[in-house]
């Protein structure tokens, strides 16, 4: 990469750059991927449109969309109990408490779409529209979901595959597990993307670092593992950095316990944003490795530092043990507000204010 913004390893007065720069990375890096391409006599890309019509087809997008979760399916159960007056401006009454949380309705903030609300997902499918095939992981809904979030963003059934996450013991063992089970339908990729339904995710952040990842990957300096990354006052899912600037560590709070995550500094960091963006072969080499480590046949996954009730496999998991080894980097490139998931209902104003900022930060770029 140029001299001065080594995007392998961005801290500090280089991130700050990055981030003034951050419309142009995707133009940077097609820059640099030609200069490899021309030195290495392979063909040159003369846009962006053509470098991502041959990524398509080597990119599998996966979509986290499976399930409530406890703390939403709490939150409408308190505001269903509430008097009409006190419900928060939100709270939608006839909505099915056991649909996904993806499918809530929200404000319509998307200037392709002239809905006044459309489903928390459809934000998470815009960003990654049209990037690589995409596969869906869920537990049901899914005419309802072609319906009312793939079909408006014109993602039709040829463009996505659904896969079922098999709950064996009660409930859903995790993002990893849904990795590992659903393996057959993304192990022949280059990459895989990873996104949750109800996170504010930007087009230009995913855009921006699977072009990097490509790049960096020809010029043979690609890692495993790039995770795009923001810098907030006190992040609750920290990153830790070594002193070259490379993740060695990640802090998650459902998986580790309040005593580990006290070893963690306190005050400003890099957080991650729920984007992961992996080399598929070494995405399936880790799962390979914690399903034969930690299954226990019964009972589910006993991986040291994980919550030993909850018997899951994460992909915060996967990105510890690449970074332990040295084959993972952050991209800092993301805005704040991309840390803002709606895990309940009393998020959703916050998460759709933080949708308004980063719309408009991908304003230009199809979505």
């Amino acid at each position: 990469m140029r001299p001065g913004l080594d995007l392998l390893a961005l801290t500090g007065r280089a991130m700050a750059e990055a981030l003034r720069s951050r419309p142009g990375l995707a133009g940077l890096a097609l820059e640099e991927r030609n200069a490899t391409a021309r030195a290495r006599g392979l063909p040159e890309f003369p846009d962006l449109a053509a470098w991502l019509a041959d990524l398509r087809p080597r990119t599998v997008c996966l979509t986290l969309l499976a399930g409530s979760g406890s703390r939403w399916v709490k939150s409408l159960e308190a505001a269903r109990d509430l008097p009409m007056a006190s419900r928060p401006r939100s709270f939608v009454p006839d909505f099915d408490p056991s649909l996904p949380r993806g499918l809530y309705p929200v404000a319509n903030l998307l200037p392709s779409r002239a809905d006044l609300s459309l489903p928390m997902a459809s934000y998470a499918l815009a960003a990654v529209k049209g990037l690589g095939r995409h596969l869906l992981v869920v537990r049901g809904s899914e005419a309802q979901i072609d319906r009312e979030v793939l079909e408006p963003l014109g993602i039709g059934p040829e463009q996505r595959d659904f896969f079922t996450q098999e709950a064996p013991y009660g409930k859903p063992l995790g993002h990893g597990d849904a990795a590992w089970q659903s393996r057959a339908l993304w192990r022949g990729a280059d990459y895989v993307v990873t996104n949750f339904a109800g996170d504010a995710n930007s087009r230009l952040s995913v855009l921006a670092s699977l072009l990097v990842l490509d790049a960096l990957c020809l010029a043979g300096r690609g890692p495993d593992l790039l995770l795009p990354a923001a810098s907030i006052p006190s992040p609750s899912y920290r990153i830790d950095l070594d002193a070259e600037g490379l993740p060695r560590r990640f802090f998650h709070a459902k998986l580790q316990a309040r005593a580990e995550g006290a070893a963690f500094e306190a005050g400003p960091g890099y957080t991650n944003v729920g984007l992961r963006l992996y080399r598929a072969p070494a995405l399936l080499e880790a799962i390979h490795h914690f399903r034969s480590s930690f299954w226990i046949e019964g009972t589910g996954y006993a991986i040291p530092g994980n919550d030993p009730e909850g018997h899951e496999f994460a992909l915060d998991n996967v990105d510890s043990w690449l970074a332990a080894s040295g084959r993972a980097r952050i991209l800092p490139l993301c805005l704040p507000e991309e840390l803002t998931p709606a895990k309940s209902l009393d998020d959703l104003e916050a998460f759709e204010r933080a949708m308004a900022v980063v719309v408009a930060g991908d304003s230009g770029l199809g979505i």
